[in-house]
């Protein structure tokens, strides 16, 4: 992961709730204790950024990186504020796919990809990126910038961690992607479905 390689794995990660979360447990390889801090199956949407301003208060010389998605990212984004004029410089790494990502994996799973109002965005222009989080943040005077291509990715991510103030990097990903291997609820690890 980009993240950590830039790190050497000393920062410490918080999440929101969903695939990000999911992801973030998988591929961080995380080797001191205390570097991930999420609510785990709890379900708290909106969790990693304040989570993440703490961490950042309790630990000012390291890096505190909230791995998040949109929808949970949505919950608490007026907490950019609080990070702003208390000058907490936690960073905010968007997973923006759109959707309710987890919730669209188990609709693809296991309801023939009916959808139960996972779309996040503007279903009037498809095409415009829903909710602007560039926009909000600047709203709120904190640096964002949105990574489209893969190959812009390595950049910003070294200015979102050389940035001594809050930031927001708002990242698009496919809403296509799952998070595998997964158990379905009411199953077993025996039960565990590992591809698509």
């Amino acid at each position: 992961m980009c993240i950590r390689d830039r790190t050497q794995g000393d920062a410490i990660i918080t999440t929101g709730v969903g695939q990000h979360q999911m992801w973030s447990g998988q591929f961080y390889s995380f080797n001191k204790p205390r570097r991930l801090i999420t609510s785990a199956g709890l379900g708290a949407m909106g969790f990693g950024y304040p989570a993440a301003m703490g961490a950042k208060v309790a630990c000012p010389d390291r890096q505190v990186i909230d791995i998040d998605g949109d929808g949970s990212f949505l919950m608490n984004i007026q907490e950019l504020a609080t990070a702003h004029i208390e000058k907490i410089a936690a960073k905010a790494l968007v997973l923006n796919n759109q959707h309710l990502g987890m919730v669209v994996q188990w609709e693809d799973r296991f309801y023939k990809g009916n959808r139960g109002n996972t779309y996040l965005g503007d279903p009037d222009n498809v095409k415009q990126i829903y909710p602007d989080y560039v926009a909000m943040a600047k709203g709120f005077s904190v640096p964002c910038e949105r990574v489209m291509f893969r190959r812009d990715l390595k950049p910003a991510l070294e200015r979102m961690l050389a940035s001594d103030q809050p930031y927001v990097l708002d990242v698009i990903v496919p809403y296509t992607e799952h998070v595998l291997p997964f158990i379905p609820a009411g199953h077993t690890v025996a039960d565990m479905i590992y591809s698509k």
